[in-house]
């Protein structure tokens, strides 16, 4: 399957929860025009949809990236909605709940894109990003300050969260290991573990 992606300029790769992600190069696919949320028209490129021998056409695909401030974008790829986002997993999960129950394709962009439609993400996204640009054009080194507290922050989280999954995986090992699956771990206590 991932020769099959790589044809079409972008590369597959299994995500967490096992799903399918696909990550693509926007510069190749030259396509739509579209306007952005601050009301000043711009041209955005989004790759091509994958043919159907890689993709159905019943099947929604969604595109997600970065724009300028950092904020997580996900689009559908007709531009029938999208939302702008603090975190990627909330974008993920907003392409998951537009799509309902029959599932969608996610393609991951590198470059930045814009939202071209109403945000129906989160609503703290546009203010803070308007305050980023008037803190941008009138003080510069407040808002490189701003900038770096924020990548630190962005940073504590992405480690808080990875010892969390770490204490997740150990203890399901600790679970296999001595109850071969039968029982888990309800407490850290000894006196509540399973009498062999």
């Amino acid at each position: 399957m991932n020769s099959l992606f790589k044809n079409f300029g972008f590369a597959s790769s299994t995500g967490s929860e096992g799903i399918r992600l696909a990550m693509a190069h926007s510069r190749s696919n030259p396509a739509s025009r579209g306007q952005s949320s601050g009301g000043r028209s711009t041209v955005i490129n989004f790759p091509r949809r994958p043919n159907l021998s890689v993709l159905s056409e019943t099947i929604p695909l969604f595109y997600i990236a970065q724009n300028k401030h950092g904020f997580w974008v996900a689009r559908e790829a007709e531009g029938r909605c999208g939302g702008a986002f603090l975190f990627r997993r909330s974008a993920v999960r907003f392409a998951r709940q537009q799509s309902g129950s029959a599932g969608c394709a996610m393609m991951f962009l590198y470059e930045e894109i814009e939202l071209d439609t109403e945000n129906e993400g989160d609503r703290l996204v546009e203010p803070i990003a308007a305050l980023i640009d008037v803190a941008t054009r009138r003080t510069p080194k407040f808002a490189t300050f701003v900038g770096m507290a924020i990548a630190e922050w962005r940073k504590l989280v992405a480690q808080i969260a990875g010892a969390f999954a770490g204490k997740r995986r150990n203890r399901r090992a600790i679970e296999r290991e001595l109850f071969h699956g039968e029982y888990t771990l309800a407490s850290k206590n000894d006196d509540d573990l399973p009498l062999p």
